[in-house]
């Protein structure tokens, strides 16, 4: 099936279709206008380390980071796509591996700090500014195409599902980490505790159980892997400094947590989520 045959297919399913054009070069605006101010508070000389994401020792992150590199495999000489450059962490330390990398991010500042670092670390990466929901690649073009906490951001998740789709060789596969809507204890810390303007974009949407079902109606498969229900509430001990009772309290539950994975309704309340769709066809 084309693209955009299955493009109408998806539209008619009753699934999301892409806001108006005024109404998308506002959300694109938004979210370039946080991401340029966050790109000002970044340290662009720090040293380069080996996370693929935020730069934690929490248990649930680094074994999230286990899980990444182990669906990864060997990336030398493969064609990746890192959507949501970011700080340049998964981009670089891919391209350090040997991977052929391009890097697209909505944000200018985002973009022109990652140019920086990959030059003071003697990298290649190819980072572009562009939104990903509007992937300029041909058909076909890479091995895997990677988002860390990237996705949610987007406006139209079906519309950027479609072109990764498009975009991935066959036998490829797009790897996406997400945090979820309906942990309690995050919802909660979003509410009544981090809730500033500065703190995230007005626009930005954690996943729900429907976006799940988008990505395997779109690749007719997913694999996943949730992570930290009972753990997300030990957040509020680092925002209050007890380190000790936060270092004790997060293995404890995220201990728990590993053995409540195993019920199956509680999964949609666990905060990330680790997803892996390949191209069939």
């Amino acid at each position: 099936m084309t693209y955009e045959a299955h493009n109408q297919n998806f539209k008619t399913e009753g699934n999301p279709q892409r806001l108006n054009t005024s109404d998308q070069n506002d959300f694109l605006e938004i979210e370039r206008a946080f991401h340029d101010n966050y790109a000002k508070n970044l340290n662009w000389d720090q040293q380069l380390s080996e996370f693929l994401s935020y730069e934690e020792t929490d248990v649930d992150f680094i074994e999230i980071e286990k899980h990444i590199n182990k669906l990864l495999g060997n990336v030398g000489g493969k064609q990746i796509l890192d959507i949501g450059s970011g700080f340049g962490n998964a981009a670089l330390n891919m391209a350090k591996k040997g991977a052929l990398v391009t890097s697209i991010d909505i944000s200018p500042k985002l973009i022109e700090g990652c140019k920086c670092r990959a030059k003071k670390n003697n990298l290649n990466v190819n980072f572009q500014i562009m939104d990903a929901t509007n992937l300029k690649f041909e058909d076909n073009t890479f091995d895997i195409i990677l988002g860390i906490r990237t996705i949610h951001h987007l406006q139209d998740i079906g519309g950027f599902l479609l072109n990764a789709k498009r975009c991935l060789k066959p036998g490829g596969f797009l790897l996406i980490v997400e945090p979820q809507k309906y942990n309690p204890f995050v919802e909660f810390g979003r509410r009544y505790i981090k809730n500033r303007e500065d703190d995230r974009t007005s626009t930005e949407h954690p996943l729900v159980p429907k976006d799940l079902r988008v990505m395997k109606n779109i690749f007719g498969n997913l694999e996943k892997q949730e992570y930290s229900f009972l753990s997300a509430a030990c957040q509020v001990f680092k925002l209050m400094r007890w380190i000790k009772v936060y270092e004790f309290s997060s293995r404890t539950f995220s201990f728990i947590d590993r053995i409540l994975w195993y019920l199956p309704f509680l999964r949609p309340l666990y905060w990330q989520v680790v997803i892996k769709c390949v191209k069939m066809d």
